[in-house]
C-alpha cells in the first residue's frame, strides 16, 4: 500500500523563503535628533573612523515660523551587547550595509541591511540629503 501526500509548506516555500532574508526591521530600530551635520558627525566619530557611512541626513520641516532643519543620526539598535547602526544611502534612505559593534569582544564589523524594511506605518517619513 503507498499512501502520498502533499506538503502545503511548499506552496508557501517562496513567501517562507522571502522573510529568511537578511533585512533589517528599521522598526525596531531608534534614531537621534541634532541641531547641526557637525554635532550629529562629531556624536558618531568613532563610528564613522570605523566604516559607518553616511550616518547624518538632513530633514526639513515646515512649520508657521517657516522651513526649518534638523538632522537624524543612524538609525541603531542595542542587542545583547551589540549595537548595529544603519546610514544613509544618497537618496536619505537606510543604507543597503551597516556597522556593528560587539561590546563583548571589543570590535566592529559590517553586516549587510539588505531591503532595508521601514516597519509600516510607524516610520517616518524624511526629506533632503547629507551635509548642511
Amino acid at each position: 500500500m503507498t499512501k502520498t501526500f502533499v506538503l502545503p509548506l511548499l506552496a508557501a516555500l517562496p513567501a517562507l523563503l522571502v522573510s529568511c532574508r537578511d533585512d533589517v526591521d528599521i522598526s525596531r530600530y531608534q534614531r537621534m535628533q541634532f541641531n547641526s551635520y557637525q554635532e550629529c558627525a562629531a556624536y558618531y566619530r568613532a563610528q564613522i573612523q570605523q566604516g559607518l557611512q553616511n550616518p547624518c541626513a538632513r530633514s526639513s520641516s515646515v512649520s508657521g515660523s517657516g522651513a526649518s532643519f534638523m538632522y537624524y543620526g543612524p538609525y541603531y539598535y542595542n542587542q545583547s551587547g551589540t549595537q548595529r547602526y544603519v546610514g544613509y544611502d544618497a537618496s536619505g534612505n537606510p543604507a543597503p550595509t551597516g556597522l556593528s559593534y560587539d561590546s563583548k569582544r571589543g570590535s566592529y564589523g559590517s553586516f549587510k541591511a539588505g531591503g532595508t524594511r521601514r516597519g509600516g506605518l510607524t516610520s517616518s517619513a524624511r526629506s533632503g540629503g547629507f551635509g548642511g
